[in-house]
């Protein structure tokens, strides 16, 4: 079965109440540019990292658990 994409974060964001147009408004992207990234279409911007991590209180030492894919699984 396949692994859904970026779960983790999803799983955190549905835990907080944060949606992508929550998301999308918090970094002034649009909510395409957004799903585009948590569809793994597109790699996240460091930038966007920042405000999405605030928004969500993620520390920094825990972005890569939720930011970046395992290719291998």
């Amino acid at each position: 079965m396949a692994r859904r994409k970026f779960a983790k974060l999803k799983a955190l964001m549905f835990e907080q109440e944060v949606t992508q147009a929550d998301i999308a408004k918090a970094t002034g992207r649009s909510q395409t540019y957004i799903a585009s990234r948590m569809t793994g279409r597109e790699v996240f911007d460091l930038n966007d990292m920042k405000v999405i991590a605030s928004l969500l209180d993620l520390p920094r030492e825990k972005w890569l658990d939720y930011f970046m894919e395992d290719k291998g699984n």
